[in-house]
């Protein structure tokens, strides 16, 4: 049986609600697990309290799934990341007492302003300072590749895009809690496949995000802006990619994360309940 459950990020759907009213949606519709914007909430949810809070989601069954902890890109600019820096032992100490073990960032595919080398200078450097905070409270830091061709297109300097790349950018970091947040998307968009995830080791997969891609769209034109409900579609190869997940042992959150516009003004229980039912599809193709 595998060890994977089933993970509500609200906000990926269009829902934006005070995390325990988040928590209470996750329990009401089916879910395992909770991701939670923890940095974004943090002021929030120290007035509510840790132990307070770790109590609602225990009393809900509701488990830690992921957090975001630090900027959404390592791109972030100056300013965002010394805030971020500057609050994260508060955010990293709010995720070990709700049981957040698990962390995630961006990792653009391109650059306006730095060149690849002073770029890749930049995401190491950032690398080394966030991943000892995180690691000092239990909490390892998964990085997202974003592989369209569409949304590097035109860059000035592109970057790295593909699960290789950002491998090689990780083992040049040198921090042993940082891996991989690895979206079924970008994966099927650098045309990745089933054998790439099986080389990985079950500690390199952190994250787990799932979803469709539209029918009739080349894979050279897919756009991050239009991700349908896994399984909507049948586009991705979400058994092979869920499979290969199970083979190397990983045994975390796995969460939706559709783009569609469909979204916008649906009510807040439709859309939780489709998603539940979605992932748990997916999920149920490992028995």
């Amino acid at each position: 049986m595998s060890g994977m459950y089933v993970s509500l990020m609200a906000d990926m759907i269009g829902v934006n609600l005070f995390p325990d009213a988040e928590v209470e949606l996750a329990a009401e519709h089916g879910f395992g697990g909770i991701d939670l914007r923890l940095a974004r909430r943090l002021d929030w949810l120290e007035r509510y309290g840790a132990d307070r809070f770790a109590q609602h989601m225990a009393s809900h069954s509701i488990r830690a799934g992921y957090g975001s902890m630090l900027t959404r890109t390592l791109s972030a600019n100056a300013d965002e990341w010394a805030f971020a820096m500057k609050q994260l032992p508060r955010v990293a100490a709010m995720a070990q007492a709700l049981g957040f073990t698990r962390a995630g960032v961006v990792v653009m595919p391109f650059d306006d302003g730095l060149d690849p080398a002073a770029n890749r200078r930049r995401h190491l450097a950032r690398l080394r300072e966030a991943a000892p905070v995180l690691a000092d409270h239990g909490v390892r830091l998964g990085l997202e590749y974003v592989s369209p061709r569409t949304r590097r297109a035109g860059a000035a300097f592109p970057f790295v895009y593909a699960m290789e790349s950002v491998c090689e950018l990780i083992d040049a970091a040198g921090q042993p809690n940082v891996g991989l947040m690895l979206d079924c998307f970008h994966w099927h968009c650098a045309e990745e496949g089933v054998d790439d995830l099986r080389a990985l080791a079950a500690d390199q997969a952190v994250v787990v995000h799932v979803n469709d891609a539209p029918k009739g769209v080349g894979v050279d034109r897919l756009d991050v802006r239009d991700r349908a409900l896994p399984g909507a579609t049948g586009v991705i190869d979400l058994q092979g990619f869920m499979l290969a997940l199970r083979d190397i042992g990983y045994d975390g959150p796995v969460t939706a994360e559709p783009t569609h516009p469909r979204w916008v003004g649906m009510d807040h229980g439709q859309a939780a309940a489709e998603t539940a039912a979605a992932v748990k599809a997916v999920v149920g193709l490992l028995q």
